[in-house]
């Protein structure tokens, strides 16, 4: 194994450790999504730079969170990479249509 990384969720935001396959020396990436409560992240199996992060927030509820690039840039799935997240995510409805014909 030459790499080691490990995804940590926390109340305060998320955080990526890697390290080398002797895990003695690891660097920190983080905190994202600062002051954020974070309950799962997850590393892709098909690409190992992709890492999912779930967010929660009181008022905002869930929100995904994706990076392909290890953690180095955030962006929500179905917006365009690159896109800046300036403001939190409006939240869909929750509305429901019921076919009444």
């Amino acid at each position: 194994m030459s790499k080691v990384r490990v995804l940590v969720g926390t109340h305060k935001g998320a955080f990526v450790l890697t390290s080398d396959g002797k895990r003695e020396k690891w660097e920190v990436s983080g905190p994202h999504f600062a002051g954020w409560e974070i309950y799962h992240m997850k590393g892709s199996l098909a690409d190992p730079n992709r890492i999912y992060a779930s967010q929660t927030s009181d008022w905002f509820g869930q929100i995904i969170q994706r990076s392909d690039d290890g953690g180095k840039t955030w962006h929500q799935p179905g917006t365009p990479p690159g896109t800046p997240i300036t403001q939190f995510p409006a939240k869909a409805s929750n509305k429901f249509v019921y076919d009444a014909s």
